[in-house]
């Protein structure tokens, strides 16, 4: 059994719709063909629910997703590792969050459908914000996910490295009591699933920040924050071509910095009142390409549909790159945008 220390990511994709799951084949077998850089992914240790892991590796008849191909899914295998967490029903979810509040996982990729009723389920809600509590990364679609790994993975690779497969522990009276997973091996027989689309490489394309939009968001209570984020990453947010923001977020951000900013700036209104459904419509049209967007983990929102709302157009529109805590944007500006000219983006052809 593998003990080497890694960096711990989770994954979990929606059990009732193709696309996500699609995503992250294409994800995964893009990178494998990568073959001066996929040896990024392989310092990092992926721990799947059981059912995303079933869907990934023997594919899905009834929702059409195909399976990783053979010599992918042996590499996140034998050169990744990889974890299957038992299924949503039986609890993956609430263990994924449980491995995030003891700060073994610091990156997840949740590839939820849009429009699917996982949004009301509460494990998957505690699941969202434990990840804003404890600022771990969330790469919510292709898009994020590149932009990571273009830019963040060699970093990350260092991050809160644990024993893998991961230890689960429960505190008791008497001390740490282990808790025991199952690890499934990966089938010899590899299905056919008919009429699954063909999944290749993912579509590139290279932008200069100039011909990016740039949206800020923030709840009421990280308002302080996201305008000390500004100015201290004033000189990045002036290599945007557009920045779009809420009406409070927007002018408040505006209030600290200089004239350019200003000039560059959309102001829609303020959340409640239809902003956070301006910037998602702008999304969904692809006039948004980086999303930054202040969570606030503790304190319930009356307009938390139109929040969700920005989260589900991202995943619509999978280029966009999507950074939901202040952590990832302080970092997102110091390796991605500071230095360069320049974005990929990415897209899958199907």
């Amino acid at each position: 059994m593998n003990t080497e220390k890694k960096t711990i990511i989770g994954v979990l994709a929606s059990h009732d719709d193709q696309k996500p799951n699609v995503r992250l084949v294409s994800i995964f077998t893009h990178i494998y063909h990568d073959s001066t850089r996929s040896h990024r992914l392989e310092k990092f240790h992926f721990v799947f629910t059981g059912g995303t892991y079933d869907r990934l590796f023997y594919g899905d008849e009834q929702l059409k997703v195909p399976a990783l191909p053979i010599e992918v899914a042996k590499w996140l295998k034998e050169s990744c590792g990889v974890t299957r967490l038992p299924s949503t029903h039986e609890g993956g979810v609430i263990i994924l969050s449980y491995l995030i509040s003891q700060r073994e996982c610091s990156i997840v990729w949740p590839f939820y459908a849009p429009n699917a009723n996982h949004w009301q389920r509460h494990e998957n809600l505690a699941f969202m914000r434990l990840c804003d509590q404890w600022h771990v990364k969330r790469l919510m679609n292709a898009g994020s996910v590149m932009a990571w790994f273009d830019h963040e993975a060699e970093f990350d690779a260092k991050r809160n490295l644990h024993s893998c497969p991961p230890k689960l522990e429960l505190e008791r009276k008497n001390g740490k009591v282990p808790l025991t997973l199952k690890d499934a091996p990966i089938k010899d027989i590899w299905p056919s699933i008919p009429g699954a689309p063909a999944v290749g490489r993912l579509k590139a394309e290279s932008k200069s920040f100039q011909d990016l939009t740039l949206a800020l968001i923030a709840h009421d209570d990280m308002k302080a924050r996201m305008i000390e984020f500004a100015v201290d990453h004033e000189h990045e947010f002036s290599m945007f071509g557009t920045i779009i923001a809420t009406g409070t977020t927007g002018r408040e951000v505006a209030a600290v910095t200089s004239k350019d900013i200003d000039c560059k700036m959309i102001r829609y209104h303020s959340g409640p009142k239809g902003g956070d459904i301006e910037i998602a419509t702008a999304i969904l049209f692809n006039y948004c390409d980086v999303v930054i967007f202040f969570v606030d983990p503790l304190k319930p929102h009356p307009h938390i549909e139109d929040i969700r709302v920005v989260f589900q157009a991202c995943m619509v529109s999978d280029q966009v790159v999507m950074i939901t805590n202040e952590m990832h944007a302080r970092e997102f500006m110091a390796r991605i945008v500071r230095g360069n000219e320049r974005l990929t983006l990415y897209s899958p052809e199907i």
